[in-house]
């Protein structure tokens, strides 16, 4: 039994050895097959800014030349001394390099070997090929020269506007990657292009670089490992390429641009564009992180963007060096500062970023970004994140409050809340309460009420209130901005904005604004700085462009019209038209029945005339345009002006100095109502046959010469005409009895020339 024992042992150790004899053979085996296998690796890459006349010079075709070839030299097992660049070839040129290029390769080629190039070319291309200059390498030409190369794998890398016309030949079918393992047997072609034959290709100032290019290069550095083998494969570098490509030209001004491509490779194997592993040093960041990353090195060029997901790290092939890492998710930037070292692999968390104000960058390229964001708004960068990355939600409670950000629909029975920003809708019955920016509408029976800037529409039974808005408050009782603000206020009762109000305040009570376009109600317009003030009561300004108003204007100054019964200004520079106005110092003449201008004429005449009258008259207004008040009494004919008669006249008239002050000349129309024949201690007077009224029509030329300031000698002549109105017979004449009666009972006129002299003192 011992031995039978002992003889199975033996027979298992002997199956164990053979085993592993057979495995180690094996492996000796593929190691050797693989070892038998050498991979010579060539790139051709190729540059072209200019493009010949009526095409715009592009800035960054040589740098993403020298990111495609820095990444293969990197991690796509390419000898430095296999790499040759090109910038700015001539047609010929360009062939002469290929057939250098294919010389070599045949030149160093092995037997058992496989020997791969790639063609990169960024620059201008259209639908008949290549753009070098003025001239054009036809699409053709092009295919056939690297068709015929001496390798047996061939890639064509092609950024160019209309680059898809090489492919479309082909149809694009998806096949396996170019760049394989050694253990791998493959051979064919294959085309890659940024866009389709009919659309343009698009380079970013923000980037630095194409769309195209920079998506590319972004994946084979470690993005576009979907598998997190640590391998790159042409399948998913192409779709991350094609992904982000499209998403960051959705927007552009080129419009949307389609990467395509179009392959012919036949073999075995695990084919890989790169191999992370290649590389000494490394950034793996952590399944916690989520959003869009950007990551510069120490120049502050990007160098690889890509939008994480959690759940799944990402391992990034990166040389050694201080780089920095910016973290957007919606309504959120932060960043993180990294330092890799040769033969280590730093690790990125996301407790390891903190919060930052938005990066101000500068487009030229493109405009996927709002201008606000890019001048460093962080707010505004913000809800531009929110509304391109925050998924849309619609909720209800009783009560509804988040602490999120938000895209969607809020609703709340009695109130609704929202601490972060948010775009979109709150509605309520009582109450809708915005802690920080909203854009969309607040619609609530009491009150709606945004504590920082709000965009759209507020709409409520009592009140609105806003830090600031862009938009429209609606509400019967009340409406109120803190902070500078633009749009239309409208309230049946009073609208008021702290500070400056870009739009219109409407309102049957009151209007206040410290600074506002136009405000219009039917009681009180109150304003420290207003464009347009109209009401049926008062309108006050510290500084106003128009008030309007049935009873009254105020203003510190006036810059184009007052227009109102009684208007005030303490200066002018517009026209003032009303009954009175009043105005400290005015570059226009008021038009109105009584004007006082500070920097104008005011003065009063003293005078004596043909007629025995001692009257005394007030100018006010400019020395363009004044308004006269005139009151006299006539002396009693015979007892030398000692005695005064029963005619008195008062009368208001128009004037002007003919643009002059101080000495002057004057023409002035007045218009006097005659009263006579009354006893002036009587204070029931009536109108009757006694007890009536004439008209005096008066056009008087005179000169005023200043003795000094403020006192001047008067003198000058008149045409007078007088009507008969309600009295029997017209009392006003000359002393001398010079004068001429026609007209018909009931309906007389009198006739003369007159003169009088005076003394003038005040402001003329």
């Amino acid at each position: 039994m011992m031995n039978l024992i002992k003889k199975m042992d033996a027979s298992l150790s002997l199956q164990i050895i053979s085993v592993v004899v057979l495995v180690l053979l094996a492996a000796a085996s593929s190691v050797s097959a693989a070892q038998e296998i050498q991979i010579n690796r060539y790139v051709l890459a190729v540059s072209a800014n200019y493009g010949g006349e009526g095409r715009p010079t592009l800035r960054y075709a040589a740098s993403d030349a020298r990111s495609f070839v820095n990444v293969l030299k990197e991690m796509g097992g390419v000898q430095a001394g296999n790499v040759v660049e090109v910038k700015e070839p001539s047609v010929a040129a360009f062939q002469q390099k290929i057939d250098e290029l294919d010389k070599k390769i045949a030149r160093n080629k092995s037997a058992g070997g496989r020997d791969e190039v790639l063609v990169y070319y960024s620059g201008h291309a259209d639908e008949k090929g290549l753009r070098l200059g003025k001239e054009t390498f036809a699409w053709k030409a092009l295919r056939s020269k690297i068709d015929s190369l001496h390798a047996d794998v061939k890639i064509a890398v092609i950024d160019a506007c209309g680059s898809g016309a090489i492919t479309r030949a082909k149809g694009g079918v998806a096949v396996p990657a170019f760049m394989v393992d050694k253990s791998s047997d493959m051979k064919g072609y294959a085309f890659i292009t940024s866009s389709t034959q009919d659309e343009s290709s698009q380079e970013s100032d923000r980037l630095k670089g194409s769309f195209f290019t920079h998506s590319l290069v972004s994946g084979l550095r470690g993005a576009g490992d979907i598998s997190g083998d640590g391998k790159v494969t042409l399948s998913e570098a192409y779709q991350f390429a094609f992904n982000e490509t499209l998403q960051k030209t959705e927007a552009t001004m080129g419009g949307a641009q389609h990467p395509s491509r179009d392959m012919n490779l036949a073999g075995t194997g695990d084919v890989v564009m790169t191999d992370l592993r290649s590389m000494n040093a490394g950034l793996d960041i952590g399944e916690d992180v989520e959003g869009r990353l950007f990551i510069r090195d120490e120049r502050g060029e990007l160098v690889a963007e890509l939008y994480k997901k959690a759940g799944r790290p990402i391992n990034l092939g990166l040389a050694a060096g201080k780089y920095s890492v910016r973290l957007e998710r919606p309504a959120e930037y932060k960043e993180a500062s990294v330092t890799l070292q040769d033969n280590y692999r730093a690790q990125l968390t996301q407790k390891q970023f903190s919060s930052i104000v938005a990066e101000k960058t500068t487009l030229r390229g493109e405009i996927a970004r709002r201008g606000d964001c890019d001048s460093g708004d962080t707010t505004a960068c913000a809800l531009d994140s929110l509304d391109h990355n925050g998924k849309y939600r619609v909720t209800f409670n009783l009560v509804d409050k988040d602490r999120e950000a938000r895209k969607g629909l809020q609703m709340g029975l009695f109130v609704t809340r929202t601490d972060s920003y948010m775009l979109g809708s709150q509605i309520s019955i009582f109450a809708n309460i915005a802690r920080k920016e909203m854009h969309g509408l607040q619609l609530s029976a009491v009150f709606n009420g945004a504590k920082e800037h709000y965009e759209g529409a507020q709409i409520s039974s009592v009140m609105n209130y806003a830090g600031s808005f862009d938009g429209i408050q609606v509400s019967p009782v009340i409406n109120v901005a803190k902070e500078n603000s633009s749009g239309v206020q409208a309230s049946a009762t009073m609208n008021v904005a702290s500070d400056s109000l870009n739009g219109v305040q409407v309102a049957p009570a009151i209007n206040y604004a410290r600074e506002t376009k136009a405000q219009i109600s039917a009681a009180l317009n109150a304003a420290k700085k207003s464009g347009v003030q109209v009401t049926a009561a008062l309108n006050a300004a510290k500084e106003s462009d128009v008030q309007v108003a049935a009873a009254m204007n105020v203003a510190g100054k006036l810059n184009t019209a007052q227009v109102s019964v009684l208007n005030i200004a303490g200066r002018a520079d517009g026209r003032q038209v009303g009954i009175v106005n009043i105005c400290g110092h005015c570059e226009k003449t008021p038009v109105g029945l009584i004007n006082i201008v500070g920097n104008g004429v005011w003065s009063v005449t003293g005078s004596l005339n043909e007629m025995g009258a001692l009257g005394v008259s007030l100018h006010m207004g400019t020395a363009y345009l004044y308004t006269a008040l005139e009151g006299a009494r006539l002396f009693e004919k015979g007892t030398e002006f000692r005695h005064f008669s029963d005619v008195f006249e008062a009368g208001l008239g128009l004037g002007t100095q003919f643009g002059k002050y101080g000495s002057h000349f004057d023409l002035e129309y007045m218009l006097l109502m005659e009263q006579g024949a009354f006893d002036f201690d009587d204070s029931d007077f009536e109108y009757g046959s006694d007890n009536g009224v004439n008209f005096h029509h008066r056009l008087r030329l005179g000169y005023t010469t200043q003795v000094f300031p403020f006192f001047g000698l008067s003198v000058g002549g008149t045409l007078n005409v007088a009507a008969q109105g309600y009295r029997e017979k017209i009392w006003v004449k000359p002393l001398s009895e010079y004068h001429d009666d026609f007209g018909h009972e009931g309906d007389k006129f009198r006739f003369w020339p007159g003169f009088y002299a005076g003394i003038t003192v005040g402001k003329f």
